[in-house]
């Protein structure tokens, strides 16, 4: 809320909230709540090992990246890529969030924040047709190992305080 605060004067204040607000609640439901679940609660169905949530991590991450696609409406196919890319890891992230916590309202937040921030900084632009280069692409992997990494060790850090897992257990 600080951040939403400290930002109301800058120049795509309100583009950035629309954004945050617009991808985040939807986004997270779809993905996390939806998607997620429903591949952690088959995957699991017989044993709750990090491995399994691992997959369904990834899983719902490509899912979330792809989604991203219909960004080819108005950028290239490279830089879409890239952005697809991101979004899986930043998905595995959201989701590895939302296994830890048990609930949708964190990473929620933690996807109204990080569009918003991105947006607040550049705003967003009509067309984006540059050029991808190798070395973009290579940064990109390396991004996405990182986020991938992160996901995994939220999960698997007290493996047995994954509150979602503990949800789904119950039922």
């Amino acid at each position: 809320m600080l951040i939403v605060v400290v930002s109301l004067k800058t120049k795509y204040f309100w583009t950035a909230l629309d954004v945050g607000i617009i991808a985040a609640l939807p986004e997270e439901i779809m993905f996390r709540g939806v998607i997620m679940g429903w591949i952690l609660e088959k995957i699991t169905r017989f044993k709750q090992t990090y491995v399994n949530v691992s997959i369904a991590l990834g899983i719902s991450g490509v899912v979330f990246g792809c989604f991203h696609y219909i960004n080819l409406l108005h950028q290239s196919f490279g830089f879409t890529t890239l952005q697809v890319m991101n979004a899986v890891g930043l998905g595995m992230i959201l989701g590895a969030i939302y296994v830890k916590s048990g609930s949708l309202l964190i990473p929620i937040a933690t996807h109204f924040i990080w569009d918003f921030v991105v947006t607040l900084k550049q705003g967003m632009p009509e067309t984006n047709y540059m050029a991808v280069n190798g070395q973009d692409i290579f940064m990109e992997f390396i991004i996405l190992a990182i986020q991938a990494s992160i996901a995994i060790w939220i999960v698997c850090f007290h493996f047995e305080n994954n509150l979602l897992l503990q949800k789904i257990d119950k039922k």
